[in-house]
């Protein structure tokens, strides 16, 4: 990327946001591969000890209605 004035002086006003947000996510990343017990050189998740339950997936929330097109509610939008 070539270096812009407006960006030199974005820099040294507020940080290297882009920077500072490329550090966080590979931290993140990393603190998630020691969670799920990942091996980045096979790609893969390590074996699960014996007895080792997966959690199971939270329940989806209740569909919501669907809503009314403006002016078919009963206040409507002018009422």
């Amino acid at each position: 990327m070539h270096e812009a004035p407006i960006y030199a002086q974005l820099i040294s006003e507020r940080g290297d946001i882009p920077l500072q947000v490329r550090n966080e996510a590979r931290r993140i990343q990393r603190e998630l591969e020691w969670i799920l017990n990942t091996d980045p050189s096979s790609g893969g998740l390590l074996p699960r000890p014996t007895g080792a339950s997966v959690p199971s997936p939270r329940p989806l929330p209740p569909a919501l209605p669907p809503s009314l097109p403006p002016g078919n509610s009963p206040t409507g939008w002018l009422s």
